[in-house]
C-alpha cells in the first residue's frame, strides 16, 4: 500500500472535518518515506467550467493542477482487475494536498485504506509531468518528480 502509482481510499481522521478521501501516491523511497496528494472532488481547478478537461490545466502558461474527469478511465483495481474511473469530476491541486512522511504516517492518517487503483502508466507520468511543471510543486518535490521522469524515459528509449 502507497506504492507509486495507487490511489488509496478510505477514511481520512488526520483532516478536519475527518471524511472519505482519495490520495494518490506519487513516489515511496527504500525507506518508506512517501510523497502523495489527496484530491478534491470541490471546484479547485483554478479555471473557468468551460476550460476544465481531463488532464494538466494551465492558467497564464503555468500548470496549476490536474483534473480527473468523471467516468474517465484512469488504471484498474488491481484486486478485481476492473477499469476505475472516479465517481465525480476530481481534483489535485499542487499548491494545497501534497503530502510526505513514511509509511506509518501515512497508515494512521487513515481508517480502512483500500487500494482502489493503480494508475495506468501513462496517466500516471502525465500526472508527474504537471506536478513537475506547476510552479506551486514544492523544489524538494521536483527533484523527486525528476528523477521519476527521467527513469521513464532513459526506459523508453
Amino acid at each position: 500500500m502507497f506504492q507509486p502509482r495507487e490511489i488509496v481510499y478510505g477514511f481520512v481522521k488526520g483532516i478536519n472535518p475527518p471524511h472519505h478521501k482519495y490520495i494518490v501516491t506519487i513516489y515511496q523511497d527504500e525507506e518508506l518515506s512517501i510523497v502523495a496528494c489527496f484530491t478534491t472532488s470541490q471546484g479547485r481547478a483554478g479555471v473557468p467550467e468551460d476550460k476544465i478537461h481531463h488532464g494538466a490545466i494551465y492558467r497564464e502558461k503555468e500548470c496549476i493542477s490536474y483534473v480527473f474527469d468523471k467516468d474517465h478511465c484512469i488504471g484498474l483495481n488491481p484486486e478485481t482487475g476492473v477499469e476505475f474511473s472516479f465517481p465525480k469530476r476530481t481534483v489535485i491541486t499542487f499548491d494545497y494536498g501534497v503530502r510526505e512522511g513514511q509509511k506509518e504516517y501515512f497508515l494512521r492518517q487513515f481508517e480502512n485504506p483500500e487500494v482502489v487503483c493503480e494508475l495506468y502508466e501513462t496517466e500516471y507520468i502525465e500526472l508527474v509531468y504537471a506536478m513537475y511543471r506547476s510552479p506551486h510543486t514544492r523544489e524538494t518535490h521536483k527533484r523527486v518528480l525528476y528523477r521519476i521522469l527521467d527513469a521513464y524515459y532513459t526506459k523508453s528509449e
